[in-house]
């Protein structure tokens, strides 16, 4: 099939032993004095640049605008600790009006615009894990029935070495459904990858470049197209999305002003396909983190991803009537399964059918309330089974919010409790959470007891008539 995607001539540059592994992390500038990171663009410091690391602390941001506006979009790719070793990258998305270092949440339609991608290489591409955003909550994409995350939203074959000209590939993939397994209803999509030298950007700066194409279906003929571009100095460094001529009439003039620069102000032709840009951001805009450096340990990352949450259904499966993973808000399809989650006491609960409104997704959250005075004897609460003694050091969690909350926060204990083979406690972790009317992430940490076989994660309002939401919760090993 030819594709009308462009050449990669004139090759140069980048060292022939480069893959897009090279491509996923941004880099950072040394010190020759120091041998300490500094803020420098690592453009500007080709002989002193290195791969950012894991646990470092990010001495810069990628922006989308030339000045540190409110409303710029800040995008970084770092490492993260992984608990088998893997591959795992984390691309972040948020906007300097949020916080000026975001925490993150689950998004509603008042606080919901941090998000993130996952990239791996678990199989035999560079690909997506999943996503996390304020539309479509929590988005593992899997490859098949067996829930793999390997070679689904592909981005290009992760031994390919650079320089390589065009090539794609078909796969199969869902984001619809969170839970697994009973996943179901994969679709196909094409994919289509290239390397540019000299590629410009809308900064002005010329860097070698990996493209890659993901269509909505299996041909170039689809209905929308995400495009993603890769540097060694930045990792994932501009994202494109399009929709065909069936689903908009003309480009967005907000994409094509942040993204004229090499997309032909907004107008794409793929075979028999008209495809204008819907939205784009450019990360090459680099400015100094505040206060001397950014921790990444601060946004939190799905131990799906890296690790092993040892609390199930913490999304709160969405069903039909048939048992089967399905988006939430449709008819017949409700939130079915609230197992494992138990409750004692005086305490009301129920199910948020779409707690991303407005648009739909498969993630639904838990809504609860105690009606009396709080004593400590009302709570949410699940048991664990039977830990792996491998494990010592442990972090747990949970995204809560008061979601009819006009401005106070309201009191939670979120506690850890360790139990012996008998039930005995052994001992207890607390984390005192001050909920509002936005999604916040609150989480502690703590080191197994040499004798605990159980643990419970146990919620406990403190306030009472307050109506609380849950959409994430988590114990999981330390990477």
């Amino acid at each position: 099939m030819a594709l009308a995607l462009g050449c990669a001539s004139g090759v140069g540059g980048s060292a022939a032993a480069d893959t897009i592994q090279d491509y996923l992390v941004q880099q950072v500038c040394i010190s020759p004095a120091t041998g300490a990171v500094t803020a420098e663009d690592p453009v500007t410091c080709p002989g002193r640049a290195r791969k950012l690391q894991i646990g470092e602390t990010l001495p810069y941001h990628k922006w989308d605008m030339p000045t540190q506006s409110n409303l710029a979009q800040i995008s970084d790719s770092y490492p993260i600790a992984d608990l088998y070793g893997r591959t795992r990258v984390v691309q972040n998305f948020y906007f300097t009006r949020d916080d000026a270092i975001p925490v993150f949440w689950p998004g509603n339609p008042e606080s919901g615009i941090s998000a993130y991608d996952l990239a791996v290489t678990d199989g035999n591409y560079a690909s997506a894990a999943g996503s996390y955003d304020s539309g479509g909550g929590w988005q593992p994409f899997f490859s098949n029935a067996q829930c793999s995350i390997a070679d689904s939203w592909i981005t290009a074959p992760k031994n390919l070495e650079v320089p390589f000209t065009q090539g794609q590939a078909i796969t199969t993939l869902t984001g619809t459904f969170p839970q697994c397994p009973t996943v179901d209803g994969f679709a196909t999509s094409l994919t289509v990858w290239n390397y540019y030298p000299a590629y410009l950007y809308q900064s002005g700066k010329t860097l070698n470049s990996i493209k890659s194409w993901h269509f909505g279906g299996d041909s170039l003929n689809s209905n929308a197209i995400e495009v993603f571009l890769y540097t060694k100095e930045y990792g994932k460094t501009r994202w494109e999305a399009w929709q065909s001529s069936n689903e908009r009439s003309q480009p967005d003039p907000v994409a094509v002003e942040r993204c004229g620069v090499g997309t032909n102000n907004g107008v794409a032709i793929f075979d028999r396909t008209t495809y204008y840009l819907a939205a784009c951001h450019d990360w090459t805009f680099i400015f100094p983190a505040a206060d001397g450096g950014w921790n990444p340990a601060q946004f939190h990352i799905d131990p799906f991803y890296n690790s092993i949450n040892l609390l199930k259904n913490t999304h709160m499966q969405c069903t039909d009537q048939s048992g089967r993973a399905r988006t939430c808000g449709l008819q017949n399809n409700r939130c079915r399964t609230i197992v494992p989650w138990e409750r004692f006491g005086d305490l009301n609960w129920a199910f948020n059918q779409n707690p991303q409104a407005p648009r739909e997704s498969s993630n639904c959250s838990l809504l609860f309330s105690i009606p009396t005075p709080p004593t400590g004897a009302q709570a949410v609460y699940q048991d664990t089974a039977p830990i792996d003694r491998a494990h010592s050091d442990f972090t747990f969690g949970v995204a809560l919010r008061a979601p009819l909350s006009s401005g106070p926060t309201y009191p939670l204990y979120v506690i850890v409790f360790e139990l012996d083979a008998s039930g005995a406690q052994l001992a207890q972790h607390v984390v005192n959470v001050s909920a509002q009317k936005n999604y916040r992430i609150f989480k502690g940490s703590f080191t197994r007891h040499p004798n605990a076989y159980t643990f419970r994660f146990q919620i406990n309002p403190d306030a009472m008539n307050t109506e609380f939401e849950m959409t994430d919760a988590w114990i999981a090993p330390k990477p």
